[in-house]
């Protein structure tokens, strides 16, 4: 459960709505290098996914090359995070998501401050949290 909060979280405050940008590039090695880059976390289903999938996912790598290194990784860790999850625990986490993008603004930035006092705790606190 903490993990799919982590997620919905994790999407919430650094993935904006991606809309569909280009048109579907059928296989990871008709994909551009900084497509590819952008994606490794993707590589080994993206050939599996379905097209609306890779849209999305398309449309997220033309935002890719303005992040910081540090947002780059922190943004594939996400990814990899997000595509280990099973259907079931995708739709769960979409549901925090929309939850938390419908509360005021004030409770958001309130969510927001107590992530970032959870995100620098110790990891063992972090587990013990969970």
């Amino acid at each position: 459960m903490a993990r799919l909060l982590t997620v919905a979280l994790c999407l919430y405050f650094s993935l904006p709505n991606y809309a569909q940008s280009e048109p579907n590039q059928s296989s990871w090695t008709r994909l551009s290098p900084q497509q590819r880059e952008a994606l490794a976390p993707l590589a080994k289903d993206w050939d599996r996914m379905d097209p609306a999938k890779k849209q999305k996912w398309l449309g997220f790598t033309k935002r890719y090359p303005n992040m910081t290194p540090l947002e780059q990784r922190r943004i594939q860790m996400n990814i990899g995070d997000w595509n280990s999850l099973t259907p079931d625990q995708r739709k769960q986490a979409r549901k925090k998501y929309r939850k938390i993008k419908n509360l005021s603004p004030e409770k958001r930035h309130e969510i927001k401050q107590k992530w970032r006092e959870y995100k620098q705790l110790p990891k063992s606190s972090r587990k013990n949290l969970r």
